[in-house]
């Protein structure tokens, strides 16, 4: 059985009818997908653990901003070629508030050292550095790429 894909964003889901996404929150990525559905989250939501990873990369200091490590593999309806990408998801408190979309390969390592996102392309030793002290920026320069923020 396929991976279940919810897309979000007026976009359509792998094999018809998108999910509710109130229903999606049992199934996918748990409380989560409520809150990125209620915040206008845009994008594929791989209900999958062999195709998706949502992983915590922190928490700014004063947990003001939570930063989570997206990344993400899916046959679109029709297609024959895995599409795929990476999301930095941010979150105030339990509010989805935006997304850095990047462009792997290769993967981008996310961490958060105090009021800090730092992002390191692949094996590179350059680390790019975010500072959410306030809010986060509304654009980067990541390896040669500009990445904004989409709230």
């Amino acid at each position: 059985m396929p991976a279940m894909i919810l897309l979000l964003g007026g976009l359509s889901t792998s094999g018809g009818t998108a999910p509710n996404p109130s229903q999606s929150s049992t199934i996918c990525l748990a409380a989560t997908a409520a809150a990125l559905a209620a915040g206008r989250f845009t994008g594929p939501l791989v209900c999958s653990r062999k195709h998706a990873t949502f992983v915590l990369a922190g928490r700014t200091r004063g947990a003001q901003f939570t930063i989570f490590d997206y990344r993400y593999r899916y046959l679109p309806d029709g297609g024959n070629v895995m599409h795929g990408g990476q999301k930095i998801v941010v979150f105030r408190r339990d509010k989805y508030v935006g997304q850095y979309a990047l462009s792997p390969p290769p993967y981008a390592g996310v961490t958060v050292k105090g009021a800090q996102v730092r992002i390191r392309i692949g094996e590179s030793p350059k680390i790019t550095t975010l500072d959410f002290s306030r809010a986060p920026p509304q654009q980067a320069l990541l390896d040669g790429y500009v990445v904004v923020f989409h709230p």
